[in-house]
């Protein structure tokens, strides 16, 4: 007995005891019952007549009147005889039909008890086999898990006792009717799938189904898939090994939340699937292991999703392009474009690259903006505290001692006074400005133009967002000009991957150029938002021929001066937060101090 089954062995007994206790009124009922019967049991049983055992019929003769018969005539005596054995006869054919129907029913009923043996038999064969291939399945899981926990002990990596705690409980709530239910389920649907007529029936539009299958380590899964026919995804499981056991169309009112994956769990995923693909692995199979290593539901959902579309015959771009809402835009227009070049593997090389730059420039941003934010919250807290609860306690002792107050001690104790009075209004009223605001900024596209440019000439501030967009831009374009994208194409992606309206106006206005005939660098010249710099080396790739690496270049300076300007910004923000803050508390305290020293002069 090991230290597992020790700590769980008073868990059992309390188990044990608590159902004898709910058993106890069951066997009083009977005891009861038993008792008042005598224990006797007055149902009369009828014997079976085993196969093969002769049946015996006794026919018991009664004579209807015990008198004795009149005395006959001798004239008579021939006719009465004759009558005697006619009946006698008439009575031994009768027989012979009773005896002949009995036999009949007989046979009819041994060969019906022998047809239900059989059954039987079969049936409990049957049972025994898949008993038996159940414990089969169990002892290869069984089996299986010890190996894994073999590996882990190998790999220095014991099995945990929360593991073992997991294993016990699985044991412990094991449910055989379940597991019959799940093989019947399994059996009509085997049965449903045979039929020609199933397996032609299919949608011309994409659903979604809910499956419930079990993997080939045992575990029951239960998920989602988009298919155009049940067969379809029961062919698709059959394959990687599930054993099927249902398979129902999902809800129409169902809407499944769009998920878009994370860019740090989408740069592990492509240099993953480069990796693969490198090592010479097919690109479903390397998809297939994607999906497995998923832990995320929804990153599982989408890798699935994949797969099955890559088993279905599409590429992909194409499978990526049905979920817009998970993956880039950029993302996928790339992979196409690989696809009909056939540098899949360096494409996603590039974008590893480029999503692992970008998520870092916008990790420089957010850390640059995070330090000011939490300070000045941190600043508003403690202003406010010292307003409401501290200067209150100065303003009793100042009325009572009635000196006159400062100019500067009664602004403060006003602001106090408006602030202990208002405090909820002034809450109400900033939650409902910043959501008016964030509606109109999402919804109201001059609204958004308005703030994004008065954003954008903010000093320090406007050149971090616009190195920041310029990065993006140059990088982007050298991107799609370096894997052979159209201009057009590019314009396109260009304009979805910024949420900045003053760059949209820009791509759009470049892309109504080139319908004209026009170079690229038009729409361009002399814009405030584009510096000067990316514009004369944008001109410079145009004459050369050299677009994509002149936009490599550009993209590489303007990352060194939005870093640079994001670290000045730091070493600056630090103080300048230190000393305002200082200065509302020092205003405070001044406030409060000084008519302590009018009143120490008076007395």
């Amino acid at each position: 007995m090991n230290a597992l089954e020790i700590i769980l062995l008073p868990f059992v007994f309390i188990y044990r005891g608590f159902i004898s206790v709910l058993l106890i009124p069951y066997y009083i009922v009977i005891g009861i019952g038993k008792l008042f019967s005598g224990g006797k049991s007055t149902k009369k049983t009828i014997p079976e007549i085993k196969p093969g055992e002769q049946v015996k019929v006794i026919k018991e003769k009664k004579s209807a009147y015990n008198k004795p018969k009149a005395p006959v005539k001798e004239i008579d005596k021939v006719k009465l005889a004759q009558e005697k054995d006619q009946n006698k006869l008439k009575r031994q054919k009768e027989f012979e039909k009773l005896v002949a129907k009995a036999r009949a029913e007989e046979e009819r009923r041994i060969k019906e008890q022998e047809r239900l043996r059989i059954e039987n038999e079969r049936k409990e064969k049957e049972r025994k086999a898949r008993e038996l291939e159940r414990q089969k399945k169990e002892e290869e899981l069984e089996a299986l898990r010890e190996k894994k926990e073999e590996e882990l002990k190998e790999m220095g990596e014991p099995v945990t006792f929360s593991d073992k705690l997991k294993a016990f409980y699985k044991k412990l709530t094991y449910n055989k009717k379940e597991e019959l239910e799940l093989e019947a389920k399994k059996a009509v649907l085997d049965e449903q799938f045979k039929d020609k007529d199933a397996k032609n029936s299919r949608f011309a539009k994409a659903l979604t189904f809910d499956y419930t299958a079990r993997n080939a380590n045992g575990v029951l899964e239960k998920g989602t898939i988009e298919a155009l026919s049940r067969v379809d995804v029961h062919s698709f499981l059959t394959a990687e090994g599930y054993e099927v056991y249902e398979i129902i169309p999902a809800k129409a009112n169902i809407k499944f939340i769009t998920y878009r994956m994370k860019r740090n769990r989408l740069i592990f995923y492509l240099s993953q699937l480069s990796a693969y693909l490198k090592s010479g692995i097919a690109l479903a199979d390397a998809v297939k292991i994607l999906d497995d290593q998923a832990k995320n539901v929804n990153e599982k959902k989408t890798w699935r999703a994949v797969y099955y579309d890559l088993s279905m015959g599409d590429v992909l771009s194409l499978a990526m392009d049905k979920r817009k809402e998970t993956f880039p835009r950029l993302l996928i227009n790339m992979i196409k474009t690989a696809e009909m070049t056939g540098n899949l593997t360096e494409t996603l090389d590039d974008m590893v690259d480029y999503y692992t730059e970008s998520e870092s420039t916008k990790k420089q941003m957010k850390s640059a903006m995070m330090y000011p934010i939490m300070v000045t919250i941190f600043a508003s807290v403690v202003v406010t505290f010292i307003l409401m609860w501290v200067v209150p306690q100065f303003v009793d002792i100042y009325s009572d001692l009635g000196s006159d107050l400062p100019v500067i001690t009664k602004v403060v104790i006003g602001i106090s006074d408006f602030l202990k009075n208002y405090l909820i209004f002034i809450l109400l009223a900033i939650i409902i400005l910043i959501l008016i605001y964030t509606y109109l900024f999402k919804n109201v596209k001059s609204f958004r133009r308005s703030m994004q440019e008065f954003a954008m000439h903010l000093p320090v501030f406007g050149n971090i967002i616009i190195y920041n967009e310029v990065t993006i831009f140059s990088k982007t374009f050298a991107n799609l000009i370096n894997h052979n994208v159209f201009i057009t194409d590019s314009m396109d992606v260009l304009s979805k991957i910024t949420n900045n309206e003053v760059y949209k106006k820009l791509i759009f206005d470049t892309a109504r150029n080139l319908t004209k005939g026009e170079p690229i660098s038009t729409a361009f010249k002399d814009h405030w938002a584009f510096p000067n710099i990316a514009y004369q080396m944008l001109i410079t790739g145009e004459k050369t021929g050299r677009l994509g690496p002149m936009m490599e270049r550009v993209s590489k300076y303007y990352q060194e001066q939005h870093r640079s300007i994001i670290n000045q910004m730091k070493s600056l923000i630090e103080p300048i937060m230190i000393i305002t803050l200082a200065l509302l508390v020092g205003f405070i305290l001044l406030s409060v101090i000084l008519p302590m020293f009018s009143m120490y002069d008076a007395l």
